[in-house]
């Protein structure tokens, strides 16, 4: 359970040494460059955070909206994803790049191209999907928070992926964002015959909300449970 005491010290580290900030969603205490390392894949454990609620079938339906290429609200809320409704146009029609530029980024499918380069070339160097298009800001509902993921294979016969995410609320995005990670993982090294290895998620600006501060003291101070182990049906 390594993981959820690392993202404690993380919450505490923000609260403790962030600075104030005033954005578009409310004031935020943050710091930047941050990391989260997460390797319970690796042993069998689900990386769940167990001193809270968490829903994490929400996630697996938005994560099957994203391999989709996600077009209007329904595609998320009809597989159990039930947040994505507050950055639809009135109509449900949603525009954003995840998962869209992962299945066609200027005409390039690149999770069909990342699979086959993990089948065919395991070690090489270029296993990235990326989804920041700066030619597409301008017209999306909600620009990408998590944009690149990168795949490395180790000698030990290990997926593992460094995922890189320019902003991250601590508090309400981020156990969300552990368990999309992970799923990622375990069903790419699935495709590809390999084991589950290790995340490096990567942070730019790393904030808890003011609203939150209150809750976050608290969470931080609470006993972590067992993890769940993980499996594929």
């Amino acid at each position: 359970m390594k993981f959820e005491k690392d993202y404690k010290n993380l919450i505490t580290e923000v609260l403790n040494f962030g600075e104030g900030y005033d954005t578009r969603s409310g004031k935020t205490r943050a710091l930047f460059g941050t990391q989260l390392k997460i390797e319970e894949l690796r042993y069998g454990f689900f990386p769940l955070i167990t001193s809270r609620k968490m829903y994490p079938g929400g996630v697996f339906g938005e994560l099957a909206a994203f391999v989709r290429g996600p077009k209007h609200v329904d595609d998320f809320s009809s597989r159990g994803c039930n947040y994505w409704g507050a950055w639809a146009k009135p109509d449900g029609s949603i525009k954003v790049d995840y998962g869209n530029k992962w299945l066609d980024f200027h005409g390039t499918n690149q999770v069909k191209e990342l699979i086959e380069g993990l089948k065919t070339n395991p070690f090489g160097r270029r296993h990235i999907i990326n989804s920041w298009d700066a030619s597409s800001l301008p017209t999306e509902d909600l620009p990408c928070c998590h944009y690149c993921y990168q795949f490395q294979v180790d000698r030990q016969g290990c997926l593992n992926m460094v995922w890189i995410q320019r902003s991250v609320d601590l508090m309400v995005g981020l156990p969300s964002d552990i368990v999309l990670a992970a799923t990622m993982v375990l069903l790419i090294a699935q495709q590809v015959n390999l084991k589950p290895g290790t995340i490096t998620m990567q942070f730019g600006d790393t904030h808890v909300y003011s609203k939150h501060i209150e809750d976050a003291v608290k969470y931080v101070k609470r006993k972590s449970l067992k993890l769940p182990y993980w499996m594929i049906n």
